[in-house]
């Protein structure tokens, strides 16, 4: 169902540059790991991440609680004064939509950081949302 926020899906298509950088200011080595390393987020608390091997054998995937990442995250957002009205559900592509076309709206009249680089906004935008899909919808979030 369109906009029911049962699903979350957005592209990854601007670049993280500003974004990890952003992380390396706020938060400490071991919480960037967390919150930028998971492949599989679950909504329950995890008391360290879990490491799967992949067949490939070209890289681990990591298992990580989303009450854990959500602080993180919303650490980020309370950085860049993240506006309240980014899309909460974001099934059918909405946060990354909201962030091309309306954002670029809320930037040009609202001040703050946020506004400053979008593309880290965006991101800032979709670990928190991601975080509060998992635990909201009480299921995994898996980044393919």
């Amino acid at each position: 169902m369109r906009g029911s926020g049962q699903a979350f899906e957005a592209k990854l298509i601007p670049s993280m540059t500003g974004f990890f950088a952003l992380c390396e200011a706020h938060l400490s080595r071991e919480e960037q790991e967390l919150l930028c390393g998971w492949t599989v987020l679950v909504p329950f608390s995890l008391d360290e991440e879990i490491w799967l091997p992949i067949e490939s054998g070209e890289f681990d995937s990591m298992v990580a609680g989303a009450p854990e990442v959500l602080p993180l995250a919303e650490k980020l957002a309370a950085a860049i004064d993240l506006p309240p009205d980014t899309p909460a559900a974001c099934d059918n592509l909405d946060l990354g939509t909201w962030f091309r076309r309306r954002a670029k709206e809320p930037a040009g009249t609202r001040t703050g950081p946020w506004g400053e680089d979008l593309d880290s906004a965006f991101y800032v935008a979709l670990f928190l949302r991601a975080a509060q899909h998992s635990i909201r919808r009480g299921c995994p979030v898996v980044f393919t």
